[in-house]
């Protein structure tokens, strides 16, 4: 104790705490930083390693951890937000997710900020909660919380090293243990979904065809039920294509530009639409998102921004900006690789 106080005496305790503090972060930081960079290569489909898209569910199986900070701007009002989900691979072609979302919306005074939710359908990008934006009373509040809660099951049952294909089936699971007034639902929505991923590496490798090789196209097609209240299903389909560097680089041509072997430029076409509702359908959302992903064997960073691409979009997605970090526990921790099932 004497100790202590005569410490705190020579030096303010405050700064102190802080120094400890910072040392705690910095210790955290070089932690991470050892093991995001000392795991081993990995392929996904023959030498293919697909990336981590934002809104699209991909077909592989895997045991990540996706956090997604997003900001947009729309008619009347703004959204800061931040999709998560945790994907567990059960057995080599099978896994579970379990995705939400925390959101913090603000309208400007007068006008409605229900269900605004700049999320993603596969990490709750939920469209069909929101009504239009009408001048309301003051006493009606706008409070932040989480989303819909998603459980998806995915099981990839065909995959083709050579031509670089992998499909998969699941089901896609929504409840209501959000708020409502954050961009939850008030009912359970559930649906089955497809998932494909293919390459482009069984092209000939010759002439300009050759770099054409490092693409890739990854896509879902989605109809949810909804299991109460009015009728309002969804459909939802989405796509993202992307280029490798480092395919380009290891399996096309080499270029001695170290910088950017790790960058892979895509963009992701989402479409979503209520198709069957009480009285009718919605007009449909179209969107495009084109961005860049930095992808090392075991996380990968993404940048991107949101564009409407039809008049009835554009009203909810003036600007945006979404980021991810995507980690591949099983690369980061092998013991996450664990499965019960084989």
């Amino acid at each position: 104790m004497f100790a202590a106080a005569y410490s705190c005496r020579r030096v303010p305790c405050g700064r102190i705490h802080r120094i400890r503090r910072y040392r705690l972060v910095f210790k955290l930081l070089a932690t991470l930083w050892w093991l995001l960079n000392s795991a081993d290569a990995r392929a996904q489909v023959g030498h293919r390693n697909f990336i981590e898209p934002l809104i699209v569910q991909d077909p592989n199986p895997s045991n990540e951890l996706d956090l997604l900070p997003e900001w947009m701007r729309f008619a009347h009002g703004q959204a800061y937000s931040l999709p998560f989900s945790l994907e567990k691979q059960l057995s080599p072609d099978f896994s579970v997710q379990l995705g939400s979302a925390w959101n913090d919306p603000s309208c400007d005074n007068g006008f409605v900020c229900d269900g605004i939710a700049p999320e993603r359908r596969g990490r709750v990008r939920s469209r069909h909660s929101r009504r239009r934006r009408l001048r309301i009373l003051r006493r009606e509040q706008v409070l932040s919380g989480f989303t819909d809660l998603e459980v998806l099951t995915k099981y990839a049952f065909f995959m083709s090293p050579e031509h670089e294909v992998r499909l998969a089936v699941g089901s896609d699971l929504f409840l209501p243990a959000g708020n409502p007034t954050a961009g939850g639902n008030t009912h359970t929505h559930v649906g089955p979904i497809i998932m494909f991923a293919k390459g482009f590496g069984d092209l000939p490798n010759r002439g300009l065809v050759r770099y054409l090789r490092p693409l890739a196209l990854q896509g879902d097609f989605e109809y949810l039920f909804r299991t109460g209240g009015t009728t309002a299903d969804d459909t939802i389909a989405d796509w993202d294509i992307s280029y490798s560097m480092q395919y380009l680089d290891d399996y096309v041509e080499h270029f001695d530009f170290p910088a950017a072997r790790n960058l892979a430029p895509f963009a992701e076409f989402t479409y979503e639409q209520v198709v069957r509702a009480r009285y009718a359908g919605t007009v449909p959302d179209l969107a495009v998102l084109p961005g860049v992903a930095y992808v090392t064997n075991s996380w990968q960073l993404s940048v991107a921004t949101a564009l409407a691409l039809n008049r009835g979009t554009v009203q909810y997605e003036h600007s945006a900006v979404i980021t991810m970090l995507s980690l591949t526990l099983d690369q980061l921790i092998p013991s996450t690789g664990w499965t019960p099932f084989r």
